[in-house]
């Protein structure tokens, strides 16, 4: 298991968190970078890699707010593992496929980590922040996807202007 590359997601992540994000937010909804990258590592690689990857990648996210550690590492080893095993048992040749996990995986992230902070304001969160949310990474993700799929290549893009 190289290490290198792992620390590279987590690095981009790390400078995405707290230099970008709030450049590309759009009405205060953000990319939920974390989850596309914990997908992506999920569906391509080991199941003990992707294991091990989910549990880093939650103390390196909860490293903002201590209180969050143990719900961020529970939840992104969880979605980490079942979006391994899923992989493993769908389609991968289909880009529908991918980008209806990572949706599903951005919305039970959001949630958990909402409920976490304050079930009191779930309902205003789920419509102002999580639902937005989820839409603004689906449509990172998909790009993501589309070009790793090699659906969307420089030459293509050069062919149509």
């Amino acid at each position: 298991m190289k290490i290198l590359p792992y620390i590279l997601y987590l690095f981009l992540f790390t400078f995405f968190a707290t230099i970008i994000s709030d450049m590309v937010s759009i009405f205060g909804t953000m990319v939920d970078l974390l989850i596309i990258i914990v997908v992506m590592v999920g569906f391509y690689k080991s199941e003990t890699e992707a294991v091990w990857f989910g549990v880093v990648s939650g103390i390196v996210a909860g490293a903002t707010h201590l209180s969050l550690m143990p719900w961020e590492i529970f939840i992104l080893t969880l979605i980490i593992l079942v979006v391994n095993q899923i992989g493993g048992r769908i389609n991968l040749e289909s880009v529908v496929s991918k980008i209806f996990i990572l949706g599903c995986c951005t919305i039970v992230h959001g949630v958990v980590i909402t409920l976490a902070i304050s079930p009191n304001e779930f309902f205003f969160m789920l419509v102002r922040y999580i639902l937005p949310g989820t839409a603004y990474t689906l449509v990172i993700g998909s790009i993501i996807f589309f070009v790793k799929d090699g659906y969307i290549t420089w030459t293509k893009i050069k062919a149509l202007f």
